[in-house]
Parts: structure tokens; C-alpha cells; sequence
């Protein structure tokens, strides 16, 4: 199975890349893990422990997951400009429609985070661009989308 981020246990359940034989690995013993292991942690951690116990091989790929958790301080929830990066498969975390549609919006190219209300202008609800700077308009009815300029069809 894949290691797919350089942040705590290597295993982020954003994205979880796992071959044929560990999955045949993980359904055989996943009652016997539950059983000496616990429910403790995410269905990611109890996953990446149980495949380690039963001794599935591991290969690294950290460029694949974007995980805002990763970033340095000052990143922001709602904040689409990461969503840009063509080389990256996922973006974690995005909870809100309008933060995940966003995101989706900027990775397919049909929107650009220069599109989106500035994340210190947005209101709940709203996708955002750390970066941006744009603004409502005046008499906008909340909540958005946070998409303001540039709209796609």
C-alpha cells in the first residue's frame, strides 16, 4: 500500500492507494486487527495498522495528497489556491459544498482562484482565495458560492 503524505503516520484517508493483494490482505484480517488493535484513531489509521501487523509491503509517494493539515499557519479552509496544482490528485480538507465545488471548479480549470472573494471578505459558506482581495457586491444576496468574478456556466 501507498504512504501518500510526509505528515504524522504516512497515511492520510483523503487518499488511500492500496494494490489487489492488500485489499484481499485487509478484508481477511480486518476482524482479527479489530480485535487486537481497537477502534482508536480514523478508519485511516486502523487500516495502515492493521496492513503493518499483517506485514503488506509499502511504497512512498508524497506528491499526490495536498492536505491543508500539512501547510504552514495562516492556511485557510475555504481556501481554493492549492486546488490549482495539476500534479495533485487530492485536495483534503474540503467539508463544505461550496469549499469542495471550488476546489473542484479550480482543478478542472473552469474557474481560476483569482474568481473567488478574498478569504478575509468571505462570508459562511463561501470558497475563498487566501491570496485574493475581491469583495461582494453591495446588496449580494448569503450566502455564495465565493465565486464573484468570471463566473462559468
Amino acid at each position: 500500500y501507498l504512504h501518500n503524505i510526509d505528515f504524522r503516520f504516512h497515511f492520510m484517508g483523503a487518499l488511500e492507494v492500496l494494490s489487489s493483494q492488500a485489499v484481499n490482505l485487509f478484508v481477511a484480517s480486518s476482524l482479527e486487527c479489530q480485535r487486537h488493535l481497537g477502534n482508536n484513531g480514523g478508519e485511516d489509521f486502523f487500516t495502515m495498522q492493521c496492513l503493518d501487523a499483517m506485514g503488506a509491503a509499502t511504497m512512498a509517494d508524497y506528491s499526490l495528497l495536498d492536505d491543508k493539515y500539512t501547510h504552514d499557519q495562516g492556511w485557510n479552509l475555504f481556501d481554493v489556491n492549492s486546488c490549482v496544482n495539476p500534479a495533485i490528485v487530492a485536495f483534503h480538507p474540503y467539508k463544505a459544498v461550496n469549499s469542495w465545488m471550488g476546489c473542484y471548479k479550480v482543478a478542472v480549470g473552469s474557474q481560476s482562484p483569482k474568481d473567488f472573494v478574498g478569504c478575509n471578505y468571505r462570508w459562511h459558506g463561501d470558497a475563498c482565495s487566501l491570496e485574493g482581495t475581491l469583495q461582494h457586491a453591495p446588496g449580494e444576496a448569503k450566502p455564495t458560492d465565493g465565486i464573484v468574478m468570471n463566473r462559468a456556466r
